[in-house]
């Protein structure tokens, strides 16, 4: 049985748990907690971090490997178009989540999960909301007209940036109006079976 060391709330893990939706694939969860040492981590990832997928002899401890590694294992998956110019549009913007939309939503998260509001640095929110705005600005154009970040269908950037989204609305920035085709999308997402089975149990704030 495949094993995924996860954090339910964590972003990298929920586009994990997408993906294992959207392909239908069982797999086992171990859960983790936030500033506590996984014994079994610090022996499976140098990182020490999640998520980790172990497949028997198989372990990969970095998120877009590990989608890599299910598209590959699946014959009917299309997470990853076959067609180098598809499949490189997908890759690129699954990075663009995870090397600018993650970037630009952290200090938001880390202040908001981890103070009482009284205490937020309002400074760091705001501009990690405009970094975020601008974000949503790039992602319009590059939805276009698609139904989906991989075309027609549902693909590995699409699995990354639901977990972004999902996460920027759960600490209470969500998409905005000015984005039209981006909160479309966003809204075909929600309505696919994959994202009621991800979905996190619960997110971390100052009052847990």
């Amino acid at each position: 049985m495949t094993t995924l060391y996860q954090r339910t709330d964590c972003p990298f893990c929920w586009k994990v748990r997408l993906a294992f939706a959207e392909l239908s694939v069982p797999y086992d969860v171990v859960e983790t907690t936030l500033g506590e040492k996984h014994p079994q981590l610090q022996r499976l990832s140098p990182t020490g971090t999640v998520p980790v997928l172990v497949d028997s002899e198989v372990v990969i401890w970095e998120s877009g490997v590990i989608l890599e590694y299910l598209n590959a294992k699946c014959v009917a998956s299309a997470l990853v178009p076959a067609s180098p110019a598809a499949g490189a549009s997908v890759r690129t913007l699954h990075a663009y989540s995870d090397k600018f939309v993650g970037p630009a939503l952290r200090d938001l998260v880390f202040e908001k999960r981890s103070k009482p509001a009284e205490q937020w640095n309002m400074q760091l929110i705001t501009h990690s909301e405009q970094r975020w705005a601008q974000c949503q600005d790039y992602l319009e154009v590059q939805l276009a007209h698609k139904t989906f970040f991989g075309g027609q269908l549902y693909s590995a950037a699409d699995c990354a940036l639901a977990a972004r989204c999902g996460v920027a609305e759960a600490y209470g920035t969500g998409i905005a109006s000015s984005h039209p085709a981006l909160r479309a999308w966003y809204g075909r997402v929600k309505s696919r079976d994959s994202w009621l089975q991800a979905l996190p149990q619960s997110f971390i704030s100052s009052t847990e």
